[in-house]
């Protein structure tokens, strides 16, 4: 047990006694300890060296530094301490004056010890609550501390502590030459494992990764955690660019190695975006933006060695930004249209399909390709509205050319589905209500879906393809062959039919592999009683193989490219 320490500061040497006498038995069983000084002086000194008194009891009139005093002078010391006031001058001017410089009680002289007792206690009780509240509030603001500047899943450094650590390195950059890097790495595997085995296993792997980082780095460098499968390591004090091509290769190798999760392995691909202290920048979060860059330039081009940064990224990244802003114009001004692909049957030639393909006719940019709009519509969230207007343009186009065209075989419109319009709770009211204000049968429709799309939120997507398929609304899984390609979701949801995407096609020929592996997806699909559409059918060689094949539908730019819809009729009635 450790005592409560007591400061007497008296110049009266029988008190001394008397204390020692009163209090004898808690002397003993060590609950006080009393330390005696004779003036202010002594108790300055005593305090300063001392650092666990509990309490101090002092009189007024005392040679070198009186007792009212020594109550200013304490709390330059320790603004918490608390003092008791053992004087025979006890009138009411020295009892205020006490009080109002930070007095915890006032004793009179001559004293009773029993009243000192109790002043004693009372005073010890509220020093020591008063000492457990304020741990707990140091406790409290050290977990926020904590929360604010440190990563909870992997315990390491967050983006808050990252940029003041990038601000220290800029500031020896600038006293000492001292040079530094960042490394931005990003993990493609993670979503997979998110979405497909849970949160707990992609946790799991975000843990591994960062202890495989971190055992790749000097004691002095950062490892920190910046987004969900995103990571920064800050490498200090380097001596030139060849040591930061050396440590990103460490990296990347340790990144490799496949990752146990939920009794398989694991292999992923990583992206690295890399910048260095010898770019003109002054701001940390220029030097992290620029990282970032170039990480996503990496990804962008599924480049697995590391990307150095350099500014002309940054002025694409800005013209991104500005094709971004009008996007948000473009829907609102009618910039898009519609063109439509014929899908035919490869046996009769006949029409039996268009796929409804959007472009977007920018007024100073001219047509800007899918490629370069459409993710970026995902991502800013103008897909939702898009699709639904795309969806709605294709089925009243299609409305007309069935009234148009009444003699001819009964035609169905292909519309693609991003993973957003599926997660839009009102994508089907929206599906209803386009059918019903046209008297269109859900049967007249095929939505395309991307493989990828299918594997993440598996669950919902299987819930709302089974409802789309109570409406006789056919469902067929787009670019077929380039992403997961399970059997698993093949024998799971409903599909109706596989589109083999263009990269086989385009390569066709009787002793290409590709022969190999499109002769498997058709009989796949055929097993599992699926049609089979092969898209970007370019030549003669390439039909007369689908056919062998018994593939049933075929669309590319032998047949036709995507047309506009006042060049549907003279297609249609050509074939």
């Amino acid at each position: 047990m450790i005592p409560a320490k007591i400061l007497v500061v008296d110049d009266e040497i029988e008190l001394e006694r008397l204390i020692k006498q009163r209090f004898r038995k808690k002397i003993l069983a060590k609950e006080l300890d009393f330390i005696f000084v004779p003036n202010g002086i002594e108790a300055l000194e005593q305090l300063k060296n001392e650092q666990a008194i509990d309490m101090v009891l002092t009189d007024i009139n005392m040679p070198g530094m009186d007792g009212l005093t020594l109550l200013n002078k304490m709390t330059d010391i320790d603004q918490n301490l608390k003092a008791v006031i053992v004087s025979a001058y006890g009138d009411l001017p020295n009892i205020r004056t006490a009080m109002n410089r930070g007095a915890f009680d006032f004793i009179t002289k001559p004293i009773d010890f029993q009243d000192l007792a109790i002043t004693i206690d009372k005073t010890l009780e509220f020093v020591h609550r008063n000492k457990e509240q304020r741990e707990q509030l140091q406790k409290a603001l050290d977990q926020l501390r904590y929360q604010a500047f440190y990563d909870q899943l992997t315990c390491l450094p967050n983006q808050n502590l990252l940029l003041g650590r990038i601000r220290q390195c800029l500031e020896w950059s600038k006293q000492r030459l001292s040079r530094f890097a960042i490394l931005f790495i990003s993990l493609e595997c993670f979503k997979a494992v998110k979405y497909g085995l849970g949160h707990t296993f992609s946790d799991r792997v975000l843990i591994e990764v960062a202890h495989r980082v971190e055992n790749c780095v000097k004691p002095i460098d950062t490892v920190a955690r910046v987004g969900g499968d995103e990571f920064v390591v800050l490498l200090s004090d380097i001596k030139n660019f060849e040591e930061v091509l050396e440590k990103a290769a460490v990296i990347e190798e340790a990144l490799k190695q496949p990752f146990k999760v939920n009794g398989s392995l694991i292999c992923s691909n990583n992206y690295i975006g890399m910048v260095y202290s010898n770019i003109n920048y002054e701001k940390p979060e220029d030097f992290l933006r620029a990282a970032d860059m170039a990480m996503h330039y990496a990804k962008k081009s599924h480049q697995i060695t590391p990307v150095l940064f350099d500014v002309s990224m940054q002025a694409k990244t800005l013209d991104r930004l500005q094709l971004e802003a009008d996007l948000q114009e473009a829907l609102e001004k009618q910039q898009f249209f519609v063109k439509y692909q014929p899908i035919l049957c490869l046996e009769t030639g006949k029409v039996v399909s268009f796929e409804a393909l959007v472009r977007w006719h920018h007024p100073k940019r001219g047509i800007v390709s899918p490629v370069d709009f459409i993710p970026l519509a995902e991502e800013t969230g103008i897909i939702i509205p898009l699709g639904k207007w795309v969806l709605s343009e294709a089925c009243q186009q299609l409305k007309y050319w069935l009234e148009q065209f009444k003699n001819y075989p009964p035609m169905t419109i292909s519309v693609n589905l991003s993973g957003m319009q599926l997660a839009d709770p009102n994508f089907l009211d929206d599906v209803d209500h386009i059918l019903e204000s046209l008297s269109l049968k859900g049967s007249s429709l095929k939505l395309e879906i991307t493989e990828s799309i299918l594997v993440e939120k598996a669950q919902e997507n299987k819930d709302l393809m089974t409802q789309l398929k109570k409406r006789n609304i056919e469902l067929s899984i787009d670019d077929f062959g380039t992403g997961y390609s399970s059997l698993a979701y093949l024998q799971t949801f409903p599909i109706d039919t596989l589109k083999i995407d263009r990269s086989f096609i385009s390569r066709l020929t009787e002793k290409d592999k590709n022969l190999d592996i499109t002769q498997t997806i058709i009989t796949l699909a055929h097993s599992l009683d699926l049609d089979v559409i092969s898209e970007g059918v370019e030549t003669e060689e390439q039909l007369d193989i689908l056919r062998s094949l018994q593939c049933e539908y075929g669309q590319g730019y032998l047949f036709s490219p995507p047309l506009h819809p006042q060049d549907i009729p003279k297609f249609l009635a050509e074939h």
